[in-house]
């Protein structure tokens, strides 16, 4: 089903879509080369010294190296989560991964939400320990996205020590970029994202977050309603509460379009251990909620209950990792 959908959703973002994202990146790379900023970049002034080398190729083959990356992530992602299966369970899983519909999305825009993924893989996945939050920190630092908030929340009950390695790197790095960059550029971007987050509330039906229907009173009180659940679930248990600061992350950014909804693939092991059930019934409808824009947020909102304790019966069996 997924191999089915995703490869309509490539047929049809592909032509049109591919390596856009990419070619916004480079042109502001270019701008940092020259000394300005870019009024249309959301990362920060440091992600565009970064991204530097991709100006040094053709914009297609920079689009095709950022693809090839995001692959190579999830490949390895999968041979990870996947360790021990049968060969043909581990293939079709990677068929599955690769042809989610927020995943093609991602790949074909050459967004960066992968490249989150792999660098909250450590914190999700092994005990407690300072290195392994530096990579999130540096991901911080070039591209502090609000999806990660809740997430953060969650590192504070459960990896305290990967948190002050995150904050700390990125503190650094923020720091270097000051000094290298200056600080015009940053209040520049300061202010851009903070007009983008309060135009992203306006409606757009391609918003799969909570105020997708605008900022209004119902919205407000779902959003406390669901900063409440996922609070919760995260003081409970660790692999929920990670999970559900996952979903949480979506639907409480004020914008998530369709390649956000990617991070969800580092929710997919842990939420079987507490919620086979659910989480195989919204493995199997997440492409036509999410892409059709069926109900979407009733989507995210499903996989948030099914991480609350009195959704589901007994104890977890396997953690999110040590803790």
């Amino acid at each position: 089903m997924n191999a089915i959908s995703g490869l309509g959703v490539a047929a049809v973002l592909a032509p049109v879509w591919f390596g856009v994202d990419v070619g916004t990146i480079r042109r502001c790379a270019q701008f940092a080369a020259e000394g300005r900023a870019d009024p249309c970049f959301f990362y920060t002034p440091m992600a565009a010294l970064v991204a530097r080398p991709l100006t040094w190729v053709s914009p297609t083959m920079a689009a095709i190296a950022m693809m090839l990356i995001g692959i190579a992530i999830l490949v390895t992602g999968v041979t990870l989560e996947t360790h021990g299966q049968a060969p043909v369970d581990r293939f079709l899983i990677a068929v599955a991964t690769l042809c989610f519909a927020p995943v093609v999305s991602e790949l074909i825009l050459g967004q960066t939400t992968l490249l989150m993924a792999a660098a909250l893989y450590p914190v999700a996945r092994r005990p407690d320990a300072f290195r392994n939050g530096i990579p999130l920190g540096i991901v911080l630092a070039l591209a502090p996205k609000p999806l990660l908030l809740p997430v953060l929340v969650w590192m504070l009950v459960w990896r305290r020590r990967a948190l002050t390695a995150a904050l700390l790197a990125a503190f650094a790095l923020t720091c270097l970029g000051l000094v290298l960059i200056g600080s015009d550029h940053y209040r520049q971007w300061i202010a851009l994202i903070t007009e983008v987050g309060q135009s992203g509330m306006s409606g757009s039906s391609l918003n799969l977050s909570l105020w997708a229907g605008g900022l209004d009173p119902a919205e407000v009180a779902l959003a406390a309603a669901i900063s409440a659940a996922t609070l919760w679930a995260i003081l409970r248990e660790s692999s929920a509460g990670f999970v559900a600061a996952l979903f949480a992350g979506l639907l409480l950014a004020p914008y998530s379009l369709l390649y956000a909804a990617s991070i969800l693939v580092l929710a997919v092991k842990p939420a079987l251990a507490f919620a086979p059930r659910a989480t195989r019934v919204l493995a199997l409808t997440v492409n036509p909620a999410l892409v059709l824009l069926v109900a979407p947020t009733a989507w995210l909102v499903g996989g948030l209950i099914a991480c609350l304790p009195f959704a589901r019966p007994g104890k977890i069996r396997a953690p999110v990792g040590p803790t």
